[in-house]
């Protein structure tokens, strides 16, 4: 393959988990995304929803982005908090995965563990309003008039775990190869432009 990796930032709602999960079918491939919380919620003995709420509450902290640039890149974790060894956890259990092939990976910031290799395809997926609020509703089941603040929550959440890693804006465009309106396109297309892309 052209790529042997596959990496999607996504909005909250706007079907990157299932095109990604659809691409790694069509490649023959892994697909990580939740998968990376849980393997870490074991690692540490904790509940997945913990370490949600540990990314949520510290995530957007500008000494922790400081902490993160010096001391994960020096491989040294000294007396990190749980939101430091999380972030590392993650970090490693990335580079495990990737190290066992080829995969897709949707979220966690996972262009940034695996940022030395030349054959990961960046790809962020994002929908019109509309479309994402539907989707929360009748996939996730969230009532109608709580589901603009849950996507503003949740895309806020992503967002400033990327700044932490990348240390820029999420939805900055030149961070990506590919950028995909899944409302114009679908799932399913998107998945096969990925695909096609890869090989």
């Amino acid at each position: 393959m052209k790529y042997n990796y596959v990496v999607i930032e996504r909005e909250f709602a706007s079907g990157g988990q299932e095109i990604g999960m659809l691409t790694a079918k069509k490649l023959n491939i892994p697909c990580y995304g939740r998968e990376i919380l849980e393997k870490a919620a074991k690692r540490e003995n904790v509940s997945v929803e913990y370490l949600e709420e540990l990314e949520e509450n510290t995530s957007g902290s500008f000494l922790y982005s400081l902490y993160k640039m010096s001391g994960i890149t020096n491989g040294s974790m000294g007396s990190a908090t749980a939101a430091e060894k999380l972030n590392a956890d993650e970090i490693d259990i990335i580079r495990k995965f990737a190290s066992e092939g080829p995969a897709v990976f949707v979220g966690r910031s996972a262009a940034f563990a695996i940022k030395d290799r030349k054959d990961v395809l960046k790809v962020f997926v994002h929908s019109d309003m509309e479309s994402r609020i539907k989707r929360a509703c009748e996939v996730y089941g969230f009532d109608n008039s709580e589901v603009r603040s849950i996507l503003k929550k949740c895309d806020k959440r992503r967002s400033n775990y990327y700044k932490m890693n990348f240390g820029n804006d999420w939805k900055e465009m030149t961070n990506y190869d590919l950028i995909i309106n899944s409302s114009a396109l679908g799932t399913e297309k998107a998945s096969d432009i990925i695909t096609e892309c890869c090989r």
